[in-house]
């Protein structure tokens, strides 16, 4: 490994002693292995990553992605939500796709003030800032409104028994109606700021300004500079740019029965192999069907969809529009967390064929049908890791993995589970939040369930416990020990990946898609 890369490592005032003590353990085995069969002119070896929603948690995004980057890791098709949909956004933006950019997200994240993206008004913020820094807030104010409603309806007893001046009534009244008040109050801010305490505005400017500083100034811009296909990518096959990618695919093809004879619908698979050898859409070209692209995921209510952005941005806006609105637009549409912030509520131009033949695309719907409104909310409430958009049917050999990280605490990753029942249905509260919670990772965990091989090979947890994920208010130390756990997860990760182990069960998957392997052959694939 580059001496001055190892240099920068142990010199960087933002890694903690365990990230670089781990670092040096790791080091050398990372460096001689393989984790990608497309590379550039420089030795980078290129992935598609899916990064997670987790408010802001993503600053273990940026951690990971450093570690990563260190190790000669570069990005071709990138997704996220929310947090996520931040990084993938500023991966995209940030230059070139053969630049390392973690470092320089690493400063825009630590610049950033995230209390100042709490911009409604300032009893909000000071209820929040209360809630999340006392862990019991919550719980000690019920018993509060718990009690005084005990006293008001006792007071008389009480003064009767024991002949209390009846004045002394008022207080505990006057009290229980001041909260009401601030009730009613906080209520009123909601219908008022669309169901949500925070507009959104101030980080949607901030992460502008940041675009607008690196010369991104609108949707085509950036869609041109970052999605690319093919030979434009100007990459290279690890073993040659012309026939030798066709040719290790087919021998790879014909080597399956050494292993899986046994597993195999062979009538099938002979099939499957001719039609591969007479498929010559790969023979010369490497890169068919390679490509680099962005996603955001949001969400749409008033549609009720999940929004692949920019993707299925012609839903929403002209040609014209895209070329004059800023990318950042994505994102705050992305990072809506209901209640919290203000939903972002875009006007659809009806009268633009271009928007209503997007909606019959899409959607199948008349133009008399088409929407007059965009209402997005946080992409998590349907899917918070949309590792399933990079899930190709027709690749069969892969060129590239795909990489992904999820933000976790530890009763998530099973290191501290409570007893189900006893939990869930402890309150009302309890048991809608866990339905609520069940809901909001349907469609991720339909797609890893089914495809339980990105689960083995393609997937790493960050513990960000005990920090909380909306903790608006978190210093510089915490971010510091996010940007840590994501870092040491990220070379913890590479550490154990296997591309060989990668490609084989990948083929594994393929096969049983085609009905070739048989169903209860390899479970673990899928």
């Amino acid at each position: 490994m580059d001496a001055r890369i190892i240099e920068m490592i142990q010199h960087d005032a933002k890694l903690d002693k365990e990230s670089k003590e781990r670092f040096s353990e790791l080091c050398d085995n990372i460096a001689a292995q393989e984790f990608s069969d497309i590379l550039d002119d420089e030795g980078n070896q290129y992935v598609n990553f899916v990064q997670e929603g987790g408010g802001v948690w993503g600053v273990a995004l940026v951690g990971y992605l450093y570690a990563l980057e260190v190790f000669g890791i570069r990005f071709l098709r990138i997704a996220g939500t929310s947090a996520g949909a931040i990084n993938t956004m500023l991966i995209a933006a940030l230059g070139n796709h053969k630049l390392s950019k973690s470092t320089k997200i690493r400063e825009i994240l630590f610049s950033w003030k995230f209390e100042a993206f709490m911009d409604g008004k300032s009893i909000v913020r000071r209820l929040a800032s209360r809630i999340l820094k006392r862990k019991r807030y919550i719980k000690r104010a019920s018993y509060t409104v718990l009690g005084l409603l005990i006293i008001i309806l006792l007071f008389p007893f009480v003064t009767l028994i024991f002949k209390i001046n009846p004045l002394w009534y008022l207080l505990p009244f006057v009290i229980f109606l001041s909260l009401a008040l601030i009730s009613w109050h906080y209520f009123q801010l909601f219908n008022k700021n669309h169901i949500g305490l925070n507009p959104g505005n101030e980080f949607e400017k901030q992460m502008m300004a940041v675009l607008v500083r690196n010369n991104v100034k609108n949707i085509s811009h950036l869609n041109e500079q970052y999605n690319k296909k093919g030979r434009d990518l100007q990459l290279n096959y690890r073993y040659g740019n012309g026939p030798e990618y066709y040719t290790n695919a087919l021998e790879h093809i014909k080597n399956i029965p050494d292993t899986q004879l046994a597993n195999l619908d062979l009538v099938r698979f002979r099939n499957f192999l001719q039609a591969a050898q007479d498929n010559d859409v790969y023979r010369d070209n490497p890169f068919t069907l390679l490509r680099a692209d962005y996603t955001i995921i949001t969400t749409d209510i008033n549609s009720k969809i999940k929004v692949e952005l920019p993707k299925m941005a012609n839903l929403y806006w002209s040609n014209t529009q895209l070329s004059e609105i800023s990318p950042a637009r994505f994102v705050r549409a992305s990072m809506s967390v209901p209640y919290f912030f203000e939903p972002m509520i875009t006007k659809i131009d009806t009268s633009k064929d271009s928007i209503v033949a997007a909606w019959k695309f899409w959607l199948n719907a008349e133009p008399a049908s088409v929407y007059e409104q965009g209402i997005f909310i946080d992409g998590g409430s349907i899917s918070n890791f949309p590792i399933d958009i990079f899930h190709e049917s027709d690749i069969f050999y892969p060129r590239v993995p795909v990489f992904g990280v999820r933000l976790m605490d530890k009763a998530e990753l099973g290191e501290a589970r409570s007893s189900g029942t006893k939990e869930i249905l402890k309150s009302p509260l309890s048991f809608m939040a866990n339905i609520f919670d069940t809901l909001k990772g349907f469609n991720d965990k339909t797609f890893l369930t089914k495809y339980t091989f990105y689960s083995t090979h393609s997937i790493q947890y960050v513990d960000c416990s005990p920090s909380n994920w909306l903790n608006f208010f978190m210093d510089e130390q915490e971010k510091t020990e996010l940007f840590n756990k994501g870092f040491r997860a990220g070379i913890e990760f590479l550490a154990k990946f296997d591309w060989q182990q990668y490609k084989y069960e990948r083929m594994l998957v393929a096969l049983k898609e085609k009905n070739i392997l048989k169903q209860e052959a390899h479970p673990n694939v899928g």
